[in-house]
């Protein structure tokens, strides 16, 4: 007699359920679709997100890459004190293992790496960082432009070029105009943003070459262009490597090819309905790209947010799975039954008085029921065993020093 295949994934009540070989296809069902999370400040959603990444790194071969703007999962390598002082499965040993493999992408002296190299971006990246575009600052765009083609032609060395290197070059010596003069205005504020290589130091593209199973980019720093710049260029490397990965496997299919989980944490924040300026459109655009093509290149998007009706709707529409959390008004739940069941009228009301931790589960990831069912699955998330990050305050300073 065979033993039962066996399937550790565990992170609800209610989902996945099953014989072991239709839990998998639910796993594999929720991976290998666009997924988003819904739920207001304190539903638990954060948490509820933690523990499908726990499972999804302990049971699975997935490579996951997250983008934290709160601090919420950059202690991810870390298990929790309550885990540890209540580990009868044994998982504080397995996630300490694994833990070494995971990457923290920040700009702090003992993160993993931190900044991007200036001379691996293209041109049109280049202007987009400096919000110039050919129709709105033709000027100043022409002047980039020329500058990139004399810098890389007469000045830039084989390695260790900077942006630094790159503002003193001689074009702004032998270029004239009052066009210039805002060109190189530019180009001095981008400059300073922290967010650049320096050198001595491992960079994001470099970051990315080495295949860690984890990597949290800790985008907290209080700087709108600094998390938006980066958030783009983590993109636009995952994006590449993809498409390097597509041709090896085409070469050979014989060849494992895993896939790459993108979680964005307060995705709306990324990709607005109608981004402002050329960096936000840059971002939006690549995560629009990852939600319409990203399958191809086995690159699937995650997306956490408090807000759907502040996403764009190409996005919003190409999430297969949903997992709604307590919505405290309707009108996001009006906007979610008008985009994925044509209008259901209170398909997701129960929403509306969840306690922290429940949630409605729909889309492929209900494969685990025969036949799939058509209505979403209530559901309660367990709670995260890793250390929770930095970006929730805490409300100790509202507890009654004495009962009156």
């Amino acid at each position: 007699m065979k033993n039962k295949v066996k399937i550790g994934f565990s992170v609800s009540d209610y989902w996945p359920i099953g014989p072991p070989e239709l839990r998998k296809r639910a796993v594999q069902a929720l991976l290998a679709n666009h997924t988003l999370i819904v739920g207001q400040s304190r539903s638990g959603k954060t948490h509820a997100a933690r523990r499908l990444l726990e499972e999804v790194l302990a049971w699975t071969d997935t490579r996951v890459v997250i983008l934290d703007p709160n601090a919420d999962f950059k202690w991810l390598s870390k298990v929790s004190d309550s885990a540890l002082s209540d580990d009868s499965t044994g998982f504080a040993d397995r996630w300490a293992k694994l833990g070494r493999s995971i990457a923290i992408a920040a700009d702090e002296p003992d993160a993993t790496a931190w900044g991007i190299d200036w001379t691996n971006l293209t041109l049109h990246d280049m202007a987009a960082f400096l919000r110039l575009t050919p129709s709105e600052t033709f000027a100043e765009y022409q002047h980039l432009k020329r500058h990139l083609n004399y810098f890389r032609a007469k000045e830039q060395k084989k390695k260790g070029s900077t942006i630094e290197d790159f503002r003193k070059s001689k074009y702004l010596e032998m270029a004239a105009g009052e066009e210039l003069e805002r060109y190189s205005l530019l180009l001095e504020r981008l400059e300073k943003l922290e967010v650049w290589a320096r050198k001595g130091r491992k960079d994001l593209d470099s970051l990315f070459k080495r295949k860690y199973k984890a990597t949290v980019v800790d985008l907290s720093k209080d700087n709108e262009q600094v998390r938006t710049i980066t958030a783009a260029r983590v993109l636009e490397i995952l994006w590449r490597r993809g498409e390097e990965e597509r041709k090896e496997f085409l070469r050979d299919t014989t060849k494992p090819w895993g896939g790459t989980l993108v979680v964005i944490d307060e995705g709306h924040l990324f990709a607005p309905p109608i981004p402002e300026d050329p960096q936000k459109r840059l971002v939006c655009e690549r995560i629009q790209r990852f939600a319409d093509q990203g399958k191809k290149l086995n690159l699937y998007l995650m997306i956490i947010t408090q807000q759907p009706g502040k996403l764009h709707r190409d996005v919003l529409s190409e999430f297969n799975n949903r997992i709604i959390m307590r919505v405290n008004e309707r009108a996001s739940l009006a906007l979610l039954e008008q985009t994925y069941v044509g209008g259901m009228q209170g398909r997701y009301d129960g929403a509306l008085t969840f306690d922290a931790g429940d949630a409605l589960v729909e889309g492929a990831c209900l494969i685990d029921e025969i036949p799939t069912s058509p209505t979403p699955r209530a559901v309660h998330f367990k709670m995260g065993r890793t250390k929770e990050g930095g970006g929730s305050p805490k409300l100790h300073w509202a507890e009654p020093k004495r009962v009156l």
